[in-house]
């Protein structure tokens, strides 16, 4: 029996000779750098977005553009709903900017069927729950902006309290 551990050779007379074998060629690959977070100082397109309304062919065009990309940006949760029927698993819709009761900026944001762990939030501060009300700060994945319902999904990358 041979085993992967067995380097040596069956014969005895064969212990003097050796077999030098070329090593293949290194090939580098090099994997693209990541792309860099969107914000307001680095991409018009993102500033004018949460400014503007909150609905409709920009909106998309973003989306669609920048599918899988991180956004940055100061927000709000806006409001707080179960998913589903769900005690622990929640619908935020969250706003650009500071949260007010008789405003909004920018697209209607949702962090679709998350728990707090989801929001992965970060800082010295990091709250049991979150609220409606709450100021934060967001890094999220874009997803697809939903025509009907007016809604922009984004997966929470990181959030913390502002």
């Amino acid at each position: 029996d041979r085993s992967c551990e067995n380097s040596g050779s069956d014969n005895a007379a064969d212990d003097t000779s050796t077999t030098t074998t070329a090593a293949p060629p290194t090939t580098l690959t090099t994997q693209p750098a990541p792309a860099e977070t969107l914000t307001i100082a680095n991409n018009p397109e993102l500033a004018a977005l949460l400014e503007g309304s909150d609905c409709g062919d920009p909106v998309a065009a973003f989306a669609d553009k920048y599918r899988g990309r991180n956004i940055e940006f100061d927000g709000n949760i806006a409001h707080v709903a179960p998913h589903d029927g769900a005690q622990t698993r929640y619908d935020l819709l969250v706003y650009a900017g500071d949260y007010s009761e008789t405003t909004a900026k920018g697209p209607s944001f949702q962090f679709r069927d998350v728990g707090t762990s989801d929001l992965h939030l970060t800082g010295p501060n990091i709250p049991d729950s979150v609220d409606q009300g709450t100021n934060i700060h967001i890094v999220a994945e874009v997803g697809e902006f939903i025509d009907v319902s007016c809604l922009f999904l984004l997966r929470p990358v990181s959030t913390q309290l502002r």
